[in-house]
């Protein structure tokens, strides 16, 4: 009777294979995600301090695109988001360094008409 040869050891190639599939996985969806992000050139201020992130954040790309926490929206749009605040809220300004000053003064004078004051611009540090 012939007997059967003995394996000795682990085929690895298997395992290789998975682990490249998961790792390109991970990685493609890494760049969905980073992507997702509003692209603003911040202006620079050697006086900028580190802040803690505000919960409303208003955003203005180079465009003249106005921003809701993240979502794009018209003036309009953004009015009414405004108005539904309270007078204790307080709220970011992101304005890229190329973006229209007309809409950042709308977005400051609509602010001020619900009489809200805790308002932070975000700048980069510049060193």
């Amino acid at each position: 009777m012939r007997a059967l040869k003995r394996v000795e050891g682990i085929n690895v190639v298997p395992l290789i294979d998975v682990v490249l599939v998961l790792l390109a996985i991970v990685l493609t969806i890494s760049t969905f995600v980073a992507s997702g992000e509003i692209k603003l050139d911040l202006p620079k201020a050697a006086s900028a301090i580190q802040t803690p992130p505000q919960k409303i954040e208003i955003a203005i790309n180079e465009n003249g695109s106005l921003f809701w926490n993240g979502k794009e929206m018209s003036k309009e749009e953004l009015n009414i988001h405004i108005t539904a605040l309270n007078i204790d809220s307080s709220v970011s300004i992101l304005g890229d360094k190329k973006a229209f000053f007309n809409d950042f003064i709308f977005i400051l004078d609509q602010l001020k008409r619900q009489k809200i004051e805790k308002i932070s611009i975000v700048t980069k540090r510049d060193v």
